[in-house]
């Protein structure tokens, strides 16, 4: 009876190994640069490794996720779709930059919302979670840009919107977090242009500007993404609860008309829980 129990989860277990490695073949996929199968290896097994280094930590704090594969597929997603995130406004900004004349191009990556994916992961999943996730996407997102200097920037960012929305209630409240997250960003972006000695460099004011409007990104970005990822992948934020909770709600009134005694008995009851 033991040895079939082992079996079975020496199964799971490699499903689990299976998972983690197709996400890294997806991510190392985002983060080419150049192509070349020396440089794809390389990048395959540094995806696999942070990956690795997630799953270790959800296996020790939040051993949960494991009983619902749907969630670790979620987060994987997450890991893959904040890359091709940052290389779709990678692009968009970069041919910005371009058209209006501006110079140098490099300037116009502080303006990618990478934090977008810390945000959506705390309100997803948890705080715990989201710390470890903008680790190794910030890694992630340095070695596709060739930048020492962007994972700091990402990594600060990042934090920064997962501590926006832990007691985050409403969704108008992602209004303020993308606000947190471009000041932060631009105080970074300052701090960052003074070690490298381009503090007072024509450079310095548009950088600045780019990661300031990197916080409105953030937040159109999540607005969008959240109510998506919750239908698709049958996720209920706290958001999602409180609004049930909406006099407005069509069913809230309808219970308070039809039924009122039923209404105000729920409500007690709520209220001892």
């Amino acid at each position: 009876m033991k040895n079939g129990t082992q079996k079975i989860s020496r199964k799971i277990d490699i499903k689990k190994y299976l998972l983690l490695i197709v996400f890294g073949f997806l991510a190392a996929i985002a983060i080419q640069e150049r192509t070349g199968a020396e440089r794809f290896a390389g990048g395959l097994l540094t995806a696999c490794l942070l990956l690795a280094i997630l799953y270790r930590d959800i296996l020790r704090y939040k051993p949960a996720y494991f009983k619902n594969y749907n969630m670790l597929v979620l987060l994987g997603f997450m890991i893959v779709s904040t890359l091709l995130l940052g290389r779709f406004f990678e692009y968009i900004l970069v041919n910005l930059a371009r058209g209006i004349g501006l110079a140098p191009i490099e300037i116009t990556l502080f303006g990618i919302p990478i934090a977008a994916g810390a945000m959506l992961v705390t309100l997803l999943f948890d705080f715990h979670t989201a710390i470890v996730f903008s680790f190794v996407v910030s890694l992630l997102s340095g070695l596709w840009l060739n930048s020492a200097i962007f994972p700091v920037y990402a990594f600060v960012g990042s934090l920064t919107a997962a501590f926006s929305v832990i007691r985050c209630k409403r969704r108008s409240a992602l209004l303020m977090g993308g606000f947190y997250v471009g000041v932060i960003g631009g105080v970074t972006a300052s701090i960052l242009l003074l070690f490298t000695g381009e503090f007072f460099s024509v450079k310095a004011f548009p950088t600045v500007m780019f990661a300031l409007s990197s916080g409105i990104s953030v937040t159109a970005v999540v607005s969008v993404m959240l109510p998506i990822l919750e239908y698709t992948f049958k996720v209920t934020t706290d958001i999602s609860l409180l609004e049930l909770l909406d006099m407005e709600q069509p069913l809230m009134k309808n219970l308070m008309i039809t039924a009122p005694g039923t209404y105000h008995h729920s409500v007690i009851v709520g209220n001892l829980v």
